[in-house]
This record gives C-alpha cells, structure tokens and sequence, in this order.
C-alpha cells in the first residue's frame, strides 16, 4: 500500500487499526490528463504521506452509508457525501478510512484544472480550493458520486472514450463547486502537537524498518514528552506508541515473508532471519505479537508463499 501510494505522494506509510492481514483492491483508471484511484480495504486503516506540488486531490466516499463507513480526513470525519481533501495548503495526507469505505480520488495536476476552471468561467473555484477542505451539497451525491459510482461499476464493460470520461468528471466535480444549491463548506482543522507527534511516530517507523525504537528514543527524535507522545498516539491509533512501532514492524515482516525479491535480496532464508531483520530479538514473543496479529503463525506464512512459489 505505501508502494503504492509513493506514486501520488512522498514518505507514505500505513497503519492497520484491526489485526489479520490488511486485504483489498487498488484500482487506478489513467485518463488523458486526470488519474482516478478507488480503495476498498477489509481493515480500518490509516495513511500518512507528506503531499507532491502542482496536484489537486478531490477525494469523496462512494459507500453507500457514509455515516457508518466513514472517513476521517486531516482530523474531520467526514460522515456525509462530501468531497474532501482539495485544500491547496495542505502539506501532508492524513487520512483514516474505516472498514467496508470506497475510498474514490481524482488527482489533477494544478495547470490543468486552472485552465479548465478559466473554460468553464469558474475562476471563482479557486477561492474555495485556497480557504475550504471540504464541500458538500445535493450535487455531490447526485451527480459526482453517482457517476462515479457508475463508472467504476461498469469499468469492465465500458465503451465509452477515455477522453469522454475525463469531461463527464470534470464537468460534475465543477458542477458541486460552482452550483450555490444547498452548498456547505468546511475546512482543515489545525493539528494538535500531540496528535502531529502520534503521525510522526508513524512516520519514523515505517521509514526505518530496521531501526529499533524505544519511547525514549522517540521523545527525543520528535523533542515530545514522553506524556504527549503516548497521549497522542492513545488518541489518534488508540495505540501506544510502542504498539504502533511493532503494528508496522509486523506488517512489514509479513510482507517480507510474502516477498521472495525482498528475501533474496536481503539474504533472508527463514523466519529467524526476517524477524531479526526487522529488529525482532526474542523469537517466542515475536511469535505471539505475529500470532495475535494475523491469526496465523509466522512460518505458516512462509509456508504459504513457498507453496504458491512451487505453483507458480
């Protein structure tokens, strides 16, 4: 998923708020000047990513019950049809979806939209994408989300020119941002620093899979008290801190265990080695934190991919 994400962002990483192992789809449909990404994930999950200049994200949650399957976006749940996350100053991703959410967004490079918004005489838009970080009106769910929901429905089938497709969009995300009906803005609450610390642990973890981190060590790299390390972690993950270094170290494990490249390449033969690489000492506790986190043991994972390999 962090892979994944890096394409549309920087230093990406992915936090699982569920145990067992993090499955889905990731679909992306390349348009002429447009790119449409759709997640749907079996874990309420967590994405952190620092944002790429010269792009705009419009982003909306095609479940059919926003409300229960919501998102919650630069620290807003967003619990109704809205579009979401268009701010131009936003500098990172901060985004936590929730177990059984479509998670749709449409990524256009800045240029492009500012011209298109000058076609459509809606320079006015631009007001909205500098103050606000969250549109919602009888337009969104009526003419972009079901259009999309549509499109995303019958991509296996579709006849319809890609060209074509990239108006059809265009024109209704336009649509929700020029037309006054029934229209309500939000925007992007600042973060407290406790819960930018919880991010950033986050975000160190994952960015170094083979460092071993210790709440002291954490304190000081972020300069937190441990007080507001751990609070904020508790608030945002409902994790503690070490509970979030070893959530990604065991995922990045089983990710290892799963990737016969990743193997080789680091010379990795067993389980002892893979947990070793990723700063694991004692391989009876690592065992158990596997165990309670994917309901499986960690060599009936390798099991599986060797398996599969002799398929293959």
């Amino acid at each position: 998923m962090a892979a994944m994400l890096n394409r549309q962002f920087i230093g990406s990483s992915v936090l699982s708020l569920e145990n067992g192992p993090i499955e889905g789809t990731v679909q992306i449909l390349p348009l002429p000047n447009l790119r449409l990404v759709l997640i749907e994930l079996n874990k309420k999950v967590v994405f952190y990513a620092d944002r790429k200049a010269g792009k705009y994200h419009f982003s909306v949650n095609l479940s059919d019950d926003p409300s229960r399957d919501n998102v919650m976006a630069q620290g807003v749940t967003i619990a109704r049809p809205a579009i979401f996350g268009f701010n131009k100053e936003l500098k990172d991703l901060d985004l936590q979806l929730s177990t059984g959410c479509r998670f749709c967004s449409i990524i256009i490079p800045e240029l492009f939209l500012m011209a298109k918004l000058s076609e459509y005489s809606a320079n006015n838009v631009q007001d909205i994408l500098n103050k606000f970080n969250i549109l919602s009106s009888s337009n969104v769910p009526y003419g972009l989300i079901l259009y999309l929901s549509q499109l995303w429905s019958n991509l296996p089938s579709l006849v319809l020119s890609p060209a074509f497709v990239e108006d059809e969009i265009l024109s209704a995300l336009i649509e929700c941002f020029i037309s006054p009906d029934d229209r309500k803005l939000g925007v992007s609450i600042d973060r407290c620093d406790r819960h930018e610390a919880a991010l950033q642990v986050l975000a160190l973890t994952s960015s170094s899979p083979t460092k071993p981190f210790e709440i002291q060590d954490l304190c000081s790299l972020l300069h937190q008290s441990r007080t507001s390390v751990f609070n904020g972690c508790k608030e945002k993950f409902k994790m503690s801190p070490l509970q979030v270094v070893r959530s990604v170290r065991l995922h990045q494990v089983r990710h290892a265990l799963m990737n016969i490249e990743f193997c080789i390449e680091n010379n990795i033969r067993s389980v002892s080695d893979t947990a070793s690489h990723f700063g694991f000492v004692g391989r009876s506790h690592f065992a158990r934190y596997y165990k309670q986190e994917f309901f499986e043991m960690p060599s009936q994972t390798l099991s599986n991919r060797r398996h599969a390999d002799h398929e293959f």
